[in-house]
């Protein structure tokens, strides 16, 4: 017998605590691809489902972002993940659950994005495909070899030059 025989109505949808925290950094990412995306039609994106967002009843996306791009002669695939801290010049290892799975999409040859804003210095730094694909980190990197930068869309650019001009 389902619960609607029994009269009983599901639990409502409870967004979770967590749903909101790096909110702030992921629509400043999400504002840079809008333009990004708009400036070319050779170029797309989107933002893959948040499983904190979801309650947690999906797996995991692999990242924030997923995009694709073309010049017309190489085309690249990606994935984005956006981090906000602090500290003015570490990230905590414990934060980027999904680099397991964001090694493996390197490993394919998928580029590899992590978007770290420091949200007590208002700088954006990236780090690079090296310090995603290390797994020999121990509790946190230390990104002060990392330059800052004032948008995302400048760390991006610096990191590889697929994203053509930062707005």
């Amino acid at each position: 017998m389902s619960i609607l025989n029994k009269g009983l109505k599901p639990a409502p949808f409870r967004k979770s605590k967590l749903a909101d925290r790096g909110k702030v950094a992921e629509d400043k990412v999400k504002a840079y691809l809008d333009g990004w995306a708009a400036r070319d039609t050779r170029r797309d994106f989107d933002r893959l489902v948040d499983t904190k967002a979801a309650g947690r009843v999906i797996r995991a996306a692999a990242a924030d972002y997923e995009f694709f791009c073309t010049d017309g002669v190489d085309s690249a695939a990606g994935l984005i993940e956006v981090k906000e801290t602090e500290h003015p010049y570490r990230l905590d290892r414990k934060r980027l659950t999904q680099s397991a799975r964001l090694r493996k999409r390197a490993k394919c040859g998928c580029a590899v994005f992590v978007l770290v804003y420091h949200s007590a210095l208002k700088k954006w730094r990236t780090l690079s495909k090296v310090h995603v694909l290390d797994a020999t980190v121990g509790g946190s990197w230390d990104l002060r070899d990392r330059p800052l930068f004032d948008t995302p869309g400048e760390a991006l650019v610096h990191a590889d030059g697929m994203w053509g001009d930062a707005p």
